[in-house]
């Protein structure tokens, strides 16, 4: 009885000290660096993402953590001091409902900054989802890392010549 006490003490301790930390807000800003803020928690697809727009020529800043992406895209692209990127790449499965949220509020506001969002993994919903967002090139799990790169030169270009 006292091992089955300490186990569900801990437990529990364990689930209040998970839910502090989750709802306590962030307190250092992020901030974007680069032509192209990319949105990828994945450690392997996001050296490779950032290898292949690098060797393109794109000043490329990451973003690596959910919390930090949504922050962001919330308040901080277009703030004064803040340098506003020429491509938005996210993943959206990363990004979830508050991100995708955030990205769809800011593509309304800034519908000059080209969005391409993707995920390895879809549902009928993260679909429906994505495809709210005005604007946004939407690669499915079937793309591979050359259509992205396509897709990236592409609105780049058009960027460039419409401006």
């Amino acid at each position: 009885m006292g091992v089955n006490a300490v186990v569900n003490q801990h437990g529990e301790s364990s689930r209040r000290g998970r839910a502090s930390f989750w709802g306590e807000p962030r307190r250092r800003s992020v901030v974007f660096q680069g032509q192209v803020l990319l949105l990828e928690n994945l450690k392997e697809r996001r050296q490779l993402m950032f290898d292949m727009l690098v060797r393109e020529r794109f000043e490329v800043g990451v973003v690596e953590d959910a919390r930090d992406a949504v922050q962001l895209l919330s308040d901080g692209l277009f703030s004064e001091s803040a340098k506003a990127p020429e491509l938005i790449i996210g993943n959206a499965r990363m990004l979830g409902d508050a991100g995708l949220t955030a990205l769809e509020r800011l593509c309304a506001h800034h519908p000059e900054v080209p969005v391409i969002l993707y995920s390895a993994f879809t549902s009928p919903k993260l679909r429906e989802r994505m495809a709210r967002i005005h604007g946004a090139c939407l690669l499915d799990e079937s793309a591979a890392l050359e259509d992205l790169r396509d897709a990236a030169l592409t609105l780049a270009t058009s960027r460039q010549t419409s401006l």
